[in-house]
């Protein structure tokens, strides 16, 4: 079964992910947190740097796919690094 990326509105977030970023971010001209916000920011995309801080330190747990989109756009990170679907459940109501 199949699941058009454009349905997902969340990407669970952990340390693995956390941590492709951060290598990402130092290999980048050590990229700090409030330029990578900006850049979002750039792309239309609502983040703040305290935000993106807090995403950065495991604070949160799910993020919305269209930051893990920036990101990965911006770090030039492949998105499937970033958004994997490994299983998935459908409501029914």
């Amino acid at each position: 079964m199949a699941v058009d990326i454009d349905d997902v509105a969340y990407v669970r977030w952990n340390s693995d992910k956390i941590a492709i970023v951060k290598n990402a971010m130092r290999e980048k001209e050590n990229m700090s947190v409030r330029d990578l916000a900006q850049a979002l920011q750039a792309n239309d995309i609502s983040c703040s740097h305290q935000n993106l801080s807090k995403l950065l330190n495991g604070k949160y747990s799910i993020i919305s796919l269209e930051i893990a989109r920036g990101i990965s756009e911006i770090l030039s990170i492949p998105a499937q690094d970033l958004v994997k679907i490994y299983a998935f459940s459908v409501y029914n109501g």
